[in-house]
Parts: C-alpha cells; structure tokens; sequence
C-alpha cells in the first residue's frame, strides 16, 4: 500500500475524482458530427446538464462579462449565476475581478 501512494497513487471516491485527474484534453474532441454540440475541451463537460453546457458554450477562452452570458443564454439571472457556480466548482471555469469569466484550461 505505501508503495502506491509513494508512486502518486491517489484517493478515488467519485467519478469526478477520475475526471478531476485527467484533467484538460491535448486537443478539443467532437462529441458528434453536428454543429450544435461543441466539441469537449475537457472531461468533466460529459456529466454536463443542459443548462450548464449552454453557459458554457458562451465562455471562452478571454472574458467576458457575466451579465453578456445571461443575455447570450437567454436563462433566468439566478439560473445562470447559480450554474456558473456550479462550473467554478466544477473547475470548468473561473471567476475574474469585474465581474467576468473565463473558462479555466
């Protein structure tokens, strides 16, 4: 058992632990061949609900201000701020000073 954990082996509880683990993809993945899904830059995206991948799909890699993400989602204000946070704890992405967002990878 000590070898393990001195080789790096670590705790695993949940599925999220596994994703948590893997981390960022190299490369972006297409889930399907449409247009309308947005390929997966990260494994945690696949437990996704749809509220949340929508918001999601309106951060990007630069900030962007919270309140063009409500506008862009078309979802109540409380809907949105509580599925960004869901995402930050996600670790899917982070919260900057002014009230903006980014993705986190």
């Amino acid at each position: 058992m000590s070898s393990l954990i001195r080789d790096g082996a670590k705790l695993v509880e949940t599925v999220d632990d596994v994703l948590e683990e893997l981390g960022p993809l190299a490369t972006p993945t297409a889930v399907a061949s449409d247009d309308a899904n947005p390929p997966i830059r990260h494994p945690g995206e696949l437990q996704l609900n749809e509220p949340e991948k929508s918001v999601l799909a309106v951060i990007d890699d630069e900030p962007i201000n919270i309140d063009n993400v409500i506008a862009a989602c078309g979802l109540p204000v409380q809907n949105v701020l509580s599925t960004l946070s869901v995402l930050e704890m996600r670790r899917l992405v982070r919260r900057l000073g002014g009230n903006r967002v980014m993705r986190n990878y």
